[in-house]
């Protein structure tokens, strides 16, 4: 693609460029359907946002993690910092906005585990070009740019257009991406649903479809997501399905997002795209296993034991 990809050893940083929200999760027995009315079993309040979500998640795999965002000038903005420096992101680019409010998240998570989610991104929204720009030379110098879909996408076409290593985009939600931006993605991260979207597909019969809707989209390497399924891996003439541990679910919220910070952990420090993929089907998995999201994210020794 014309860039250059940094060898192992010159940078093995990480730079998340995202949205930051709070998560407030009402746990019921089945989610509502439309004009349906369900009584909550709990309700709790923490820290979210795929951007940060996925921050976390690397860093807590022992990756060297900066994350770029936006949040208010406000209580719930000091609960999103505080929990990215407590899991050793670098905030020194994650702009407090005097007037926007910090970003939430409405979360149900049913009895076993599946989630619906409505995200009202507020100061996310206010993530402006020039903030970008501030953060130039941690997004150059940088071996893994790793991006999602809840911030304004002039911000993103900047940033690929700085960056020299791996990009990678996870596009949730899916919204009108510009063409000179997907051309300069090595690495998109997909769902089922996000991949449809983008190859203009209703729905999959198959993993055969989707493996040529994933080979339509020609971008480098495509990873689908497949919830307890797994996930493929569709680069160039490879294609393999690498399949998820069995756990035992109790809240799918956040998996996609260890998903996509183990990849950019694992490739940061010169993984494969198939072991970058098998180290995290297992991060994916194990984040399942605990409530909430940021504080779900499993550290290296975890997924490590678990594997082995």
């Amino acid at each position: 693609m014309g860039k250059k990809i940094f060898s192992l050893g010159e940078s093995n940083r990480i730079v998340v460029i995202g949205s930051a929200n709070i998560d407030l999760v009402a746990s019921v027995k089945h989610l509502p359907v439309s004009g349906e009315t369900v009584l909550g079993n709990s309700f709790t309040k923490t820290p979210g946002g795929k951007g940060a979500n996925q921050a976390v998640a690397a860093s807590k795999l022992g990756g060297d993690v900066s994350f770029v965002g936006c949040i208010g000038s406000d209580q719930e903005g000091e609960i999103l910092r505080s929990s990215l420096e407590d899991a050793n992101v670098n905030c020194d680019f994650l702009i407090s906005h005097p007037e926007a409010s910090t970003g939430n998240a409405m979360i149900g998570v049913d009895a076993e585990g599946n989630n619906s989610i409505i995200v009202n991104p507020g100061a996310n929204g206010a993530l402006a070009q020039e903030d970008i720009l501030a953060a130039e030379e941690i997004v150059e110098s940088s071996q893994v740019v790793l991006m999602q879909l809840e911030i304004p996408t002039r911000c993103l076409e900047i940033a690929v257009e700085m960056a020299n290593g791996i990009i990678i985009l996870n596009p949730a939600p899916v919204v009108d991406i510009s063409k000179g931006l997907l051309e300069k993605v090595d690495v998109l991260i997909p769902n089922r649903i996000e991949l449809a979207r983008l190859s203009g597909k209703e729905a999959f019969n198959s993993l055969d479809e989707v493996e040529a809707a994933a080979k339509s989209l020609d971008i480098q390497t495509v990873i689908v997501t497949l919830g307890s399924e797994g996930a493929l891996l569709v680069s160039g003439d490879q294609t393999e399905l690498v399949s998820s541990p069995v756990v035992e679910s109790v809240d799918t919220t956040g998996a996609g997002d260890a998903f996509c910070g183990s990849v950019a952990e694992s490739l940061s420090r010169g993984l494969s795209f198939l072991e970058s993929v098998e180290h995290s089907v297992t991060a994916g998995a194990l984040s399942t296993t605990t409530y909430g999201a940021q504080i779900s994210m499993p550290t290296r020794s975890e997924v490590d034991s678990f594997s082995g």
